[in-house]
């Protein structure tokens, strides 16, 4: 499922509300997202405003919950299944 992040808000709460919308369950009810990358750094890669000099050109993938998450310019969150994953890489 993809989705796209609101410019006003951070990239690690925009990842948050998109797994648990995929995996329909309150954000509360997810593992903490700094278990699995640097929240601090993926904000920062992907900060949005006058001056904030985040990168539009990368994409970034990771593992998180029961889901894969992959960020791409910035704005574009795609979320799939880890199991869809899984059997798309076999």
């Amino acid at each position: 499922m993809e989705h796209t992040r609101n410019p006003d808000t951070s990239m690690t709460v925009a990842v948050v509300e998109a797994v648990s919308s995929v995996e329909n369950c309150e954000p509360t009810a997810l593992p903490p997202l700094y278990r699995v990358v640097d929240t601090d750094a993926l904000d920062a890669l992907f900060a949005t405003g006058p001056g904030a000099g985040g990168d539009r050109g990368c994409a970034v993938s990771f593992a998180f919950s029961d889901s894969h998450v992959t960020i791409e310019n910035g704005e574009r969150i795609v979320v799939e299944s880890a199991t869809e994953t899984a059997v798309a890489s076999n």
